[in-house]
């Protein structure tokens, strides 16, 4: 098993063998530079290099954990792994430190190797690491951080048929976080459609629009009809049996009925081991959770249904009064507790105002979260808590150093040109700049208010109007006009009542505003 990686780039070589659950290790190479990530049942537990700035000696020293004198009480050991033992032996490290380190460390090297295009890569099937390797790596963030950041041509290669099926996933990944322009394309998809189909409506330029699907399928948020394939049928069946006859030294992860069994408790109800685990997973989720969308497992942008349907699919399953009589009463304050998270969620997810109020509060957290500062060092009260995006910047700083004021002067200039379009009554073009003017700063609310002016002029859009003109009016609640702008859309709608409401709004801020009386005396006769 082995090819090029501009045939079959790593992110899509790491995609399939985590869909295929395959173990083993994919050794990859480019001029001089080494690597090999191991998987297990699909899951990267660890990767290495030849690289001098992705050993564990120099990352220590990179991030400034440790000081020369503490890291000399180490030095000559010939591997990663040997150097880290002798860090804990010697006290400099507890054992939870050295993992979060090691587990950045791969994070790092991962964040490198996942840019490269050209190179060969060589899987094989029958190597297995120790349970002492072992790291516990976030793939999937990784995953999508890398497509936002192939080149553009590199990315549109990866799709050769226009015709080719796309599919919102059910069960989409928790703790997606998505940009606003992907989660735009996301809702654009509420059933199978073609990627001919998406590129039409999608409203953004083409190679925007194809990288954002390759983010969201890599990321597991949508399915693609034709991954191009690295490996046969043959080959998948050749790697499962080589792990069949080949016990990894990892514990197996069991059923409830094998776990019972094998502990010798055949009588044990399975059920109730079912519900406890459920329970373990609910409050491992809720503590991960950064937003009310992943509180309730649904994926941004989610509609009015699909949080309804989480809601009560959550409350069916963990309402506290299910448990009254079969927990104790520590547990069931617990899930009292993880509820209460739950019920807060869908109350202000449910209605369409809160959430657009909710929703640019996590765009402006997010926007400050995009600019990692050139200057970013690690220590250990942050080891835990490092990003993909942090990571990427790492391994490639100068494209971050002026991240911010650059996407402020690109959202500028789209919006001009949006601007320019729509008054000429280009609506295509409009659309696709004043979007894109609204993905570099979502939080500038004439960007939002006119992207949504421009999204009223299809009427196969106007659901995203209504909610980018409340993003603007949420973002500033005194600017008559976008009112104006949200009232003129409820009345093509033929919402009177709803047109009459904004326009009163829009008059008791600016009583002289031409555009809101011309409309309250259209609305009035």
């Amino acid at each position: 098993m082995n090819g090029q990686l501009n045939e079959h780039p790593l992110a899509e070589l790491i995609r399939e063998i985590t869909a295929e659950g395959l173990s083993g290790a994919l050794r990859l190479s480019r001029e001089r530079a080494k690597g090999v990530i191991y998987f297990d049942s699909g899951e990267i537990i660890y990767a290495a290099s030849n690289l001098r700035a992705y050993r564990l000696p120099e990352c220590i020293r990179r991030w400034g954990t440790l000081t020369e004198q503490q890291l000399a009480r180490a030095q000559g050991k010939a591997s990663d792994q040997e150097f880290g033992a002798a860090l804990v032996e010697t006290g400099q490290l507890s054992r939870d430190l050295l993992a979060d380190l090691v587990a950045h460390q791969v994070s790092e090297l991962l964040c490198h190797v996942l840019l490269w295009t050209e190179g060969e890569w060589e899987f094989d099937p029958r190597v297995r690491l120790s349970d002492e390797t072992r790291s516990r790596i976030k793939s999937l963030e990784l995953l999508t951080e890398t497509a936002r950041r192939l080149p553009a041509e590199f990315v549109a290669a990866r799709f050769s048929d226009g015709g080719e099926k796309l599919s919102p996933e059910a069960g989409a990944v928790d703790g997606l976080n998505l940009l606003p322009s992907e989660a735009f394309v996301l809702s654009r998809i509420e059933a199978p459609m073609s990627l001919d189909e998406l590129l039409a409506i999608a409203g953004l330029p083409e190679p925007e629009t194809l990288r954002i699907v390759y983010t969201l399928a890599l990321g597991g948020a949508l399915v693609r009809e034709k991954w191009p394939r690295a490996f046969t049928e043959d080959e998948i069946a050749r790697a499962r049996a080589v792990k069949a006859a080949t016990p990894t030294p990892a514990a197996p992860v069991l059923k409830a009925q094998e776990r019972a069994t094998a502990k010798g408790s055949e009588s044990a109800p399975v059920a109730e081991r079912d519900e406890k685990e459920e329970l373990d997973d609910l409050f491992k989720r809720l503590d991960r959770a950064a937003n009310y969308y992943q509180i309730l497992g649904v994926v941004r942008p989610a509609n009015d249904a699909d949080i309804k349907r989480a809601y009560h699919g959550l409350a069916r399953r963990f309402h506290p009064d299910r448990f009254r009589k079969t927990v104790d009463d520590a547990l069931h304050n617990r899930i009292e507790s993880a509820f209460a998270q739950i019920a807060q969620a869908y109350e202000i997810l449910k209605d369409k105002t809160s959430r657009a109020t909710y929703d640019s509060t996590l765009f402006k957290k997010e926007e400050s979260a995009r600019t990692v500062p050139a200057d970013w060092t690690m220590n250990r009260s942050n080891n835990a808590n490092n990003t993909s995006r942090e990571n990427f910047a790492r391994a490639n700083p100068a494209a971050s150093q002026t991240q911010a004021a650059r996407a402020t002067s690109q959202a500028e200039e789209k919006f001009k040109e949006g601007l320019a379009a729509l008054q000429s009554g280009n609506g295509a073009s409009a659309i696709a700049c004043l979007s894109e003017a609204a993905r570099l700063v979502p939080t500038q609310p004439r960007y939002r208010a006119h992207y949504g002016q421009a999204l009223a002029g299809d009427e196969r859009l106007r659901r995203n109007a209504e909610a980018e003109l409340k993003a603007a009016i949420s973002l500033d609640a005194k600017n008559a006009t976008y009112r104006v702008m949200l009232a003129e859309l409820y009345s093509e709608l033929g919402m009177v009542r709803r047109a009459q409401g904004e326009i009163a709004r829009a008059l008791s801020i600016d009583p002289q505003n031409e555009a809101a009386r011309r409309l309250f005396l259209k609305l009035r006769g």
